[in-house]
């Protein structure tokens, strides 16, 4: 179990100042892209606010989404770079967090002056809270082990005091009180990539163990990907496939029977909550079929976005088929954010590789 923790003002180590890092050593860009048009082109749009020649270009962005309330405030997290936030549609950015590496957020849907960020600062995860839009911070939990860095953190949408995160470790933690003390769920042994909360329960994303869900606040979980991750040929499941990263998930907030995997081989397609899952023909090589990121639009379940590597892949029949666009940049779109109302406009967060 974990032990009940004391909150702690960082002004120091975690504050909304300009960030530390070089963001302008990299000659290929990373950071944010967007399209107005549904995918026909896109454009980086990485300017740094208030200054002269400021950019973002070399973030590698962790997650990207909007203030619940406005969809014009978009924020961005940084595996290398903290927190950012735009006020004009991703025109201009500036930092809200600086120096922790951010793993994750979580905005409070209920109030979103509230912020959860996920991350690692130190040699340890940590979580940290905002419940002024980022003018402040506390630090609610700090990762006892070394290196065990907090990936994800969720919150439930109709009890924003329950929060889960996930650890590399392979741990779910969970707190009923907004952060305050926190509980030991359950420990996977496998690395959390997602965590995704939805009226019907949370979805956990594991690395190398695929897709488990809990009802009830973590007290107990249901595999719903065993058909994709048992041997090939086994007795359970002679349509078993040999995925090693499971990176993404879409889960519908509508219909959860909805879902989307991004994985190592491809992208995977459910209607019936995990009972069966159908591989999604993307127009690629088998040997180039990493998926990284996957999402589908709020107002149209048929309209649905995947990358792979620097392209981006389109569909408008519910995956049945796909169009590419090629991002000019040498790493992957690691995060795809669709407008809740516009759909044609559409954000992708690129992460380059060391």
């Amino acid at each position: 179990m974990k032990q009940k923790l004391i909150i702690l003002l960082v002004p120091v180590l975690f504050t909304a100042q300009a960030c530390s890092l070089n963001l302008f050593k990299k000659p290929s860009p990373a950071g944010v892209i967007k399209t107005v048009n549904g995918g026909m082109d896109w454009q980086f749009s990485n300017v740094l606010k208030d200054t002269k020649s400021g950019s973002i270009s070399s973030l590698n962005i962790s997650k990207l989404d909007f203030d619940p309330t406005n969809r014009e405030t978009v924020y961005a997290s940084s595996y290398n770079g903290g927190l950012y936030k735009s006020e004009d549609s991703a025109g201009s950015w500036k930092i809200i967090l600086s120096k922790i590496l951010v793993y994750d957020f979580a905005i409070n849907p209920q109030d979103p002056k509230i912020i959860y960020v996920a991350g690692y600062y130190g040699s340890f995860g940590k979580v940290l809270k905002t419940v002024d839009k980022g003018a402040t911070w506390q630090e609610i939990y700090n990762e006892g082990s070394g290196d065990n860095i907090v990936r994800a953190v969720a919150i439930n949408p109709t009890q924003p005091n329950q929060v889960v995160i996930g650890t590399a470790s392979g741990e779910i933690i969970k707190s009923a009180d907004g952060g305050i003390s926190w509980k030991l769920a359950k420990n996977f042994d496998s690395r959390v990539n997602r965590i995704t909360w939805t009226n019907n329960g949370f979805y956990v994303l594991l690395k190398t163990k695929g897709l488990s869900k809990s009802n009830d606040f973590g007290e107990n979980f249901s595999d719903l990907t065993s058909s994709l991750t048992m041997a090939p040929g086994s007795w359970y499941s002679a349509s078993a496939t040999s995925i090693e990263s499971f990176n993404q998930a879409y889960v519908d907030s509508v219909s959860s029977s909805l879902i989307y995997l991004a994985t190592s081989k491809g992208l995977y397609k459910t209607t019936d909550e995990g009972k069966t899952w159908a591989p999604q023909s993307l127009p690629l090589k088998p040997e180039d079929s990493n998926a990284r990121a996957v999402t589908v639009a709020k107002n149209s379940s048929n309209i649905v976005f995947a990358s792979v590597g620097p392209t981006m892949y389109k569909s408008t029949d519910g995956g049945s088929t796909f169009q590419t666009q090629s991002i000019a940049t040498r790493g992957f779109i690691n995060y795809i954010l669709i407008d809740p109302q516009l759909p044609q406009i559409v954000y992708g967060g690129i992460y380059i590789e060391q």
